[in-house]
C-alpha cells in the first residue's frame, strides 16, 4: 500500500512555518554573501573631492550610485527655468541603480534604472577597476555602457560611512 508523502499534507500553519523558515534561510544566505563582498556597505565620496558629492550603496547583488556637482545653480522655480539653467542642474548628475558583479579587481554594473537611457538598455553595463585600502575605495571606469574603453577616466576615492 502506498501512502502519500506527509510534506504534501501539511496544514496551513505548518506551511506557514515552512515558508518562514525558507525566508530566514534566504536572509542568512544574503547576509553571508554581503559579508563576502568587499564593496558591501555605504560609501561617500572623499571630502577631498570638494566640487562633487556622492553616495554609493552596495548591498549584494544590488547597488545604487549617485554623484553630483556641488556648485550647481539654485533655481527657485524649475518650471520657469531656461534650457541652459536646467542643463546646469541636470547635466553633472550621475544616477544608476541595478545589480553588480565582481571579477578580480573589476566591478561590472548592470543598471536597471539610470539618468541616461543608453545606460539602462538591455545588455548595457559599465565596468570599473576598484581598489580597497582600509575604509577607502578607489574606482576608475574602464568601459562605458556603450562598450567603449575609457582610457583616461579620473579615479574617484570613496570612504566607507557605516
Amino acid at each position: 500500500m502506498l501512502y502519500p508523502m506527509k510534506c504534501w499534507t501539511l496544514g496551513p500553519s505548518r506551511w506557514g512555518m515552512v515558508i518562514v523558515g525558507l525566508i530566514l534561510l534566504a536572509g542568512a544566505v544574503v547576509t553571508a554573501f554581503a559579508a563576502d563582498s568587499p564593496l558591501a556597505g555605504a560609501l561617500q565620496l572623499d571630502s577631498e573631492e570638494s566640487a562633487r558629492a556622492a553616495l554609493y550603496l552596495f548591498t549584494p547583488p544590488h547597488c545604487s550610485m549617485v554623484l553630483e556637482a556641488t556648485d550647481r545653480p539654485d533655481i527657485a522655480d524649475a518650471s520657469k527655468a531656461t534650457a541652459d539653467q536646467l542643463r546646469a542642474i541636470w547635466g553633472p548628475l550621475l544616477a544608476n541603480a541595478g545589480t553588480y558583479e565582481i571579477s578580480g579587481d573589476l566591478i561590472t554594473i548592470h543598471p536597471l534604472v539610470a539618468k541616461i537611457p543608453v545606460v539602462m538598455k538591455t545588455g548595457a553595463n559599465e565596468v570599473y577597476r576598484f581598489r580597497i585600502e582600509g575604509k577607502t575605495l578607489t574606482l576608475r571606469q574602464v568601459r562605458n555602457a556603450r562598450g567603449v574603453a575609457v582610457d583616461s577616466a579620473p579615479a574617484c576615492k570613496f570612504v566607507r560611512v557605516e
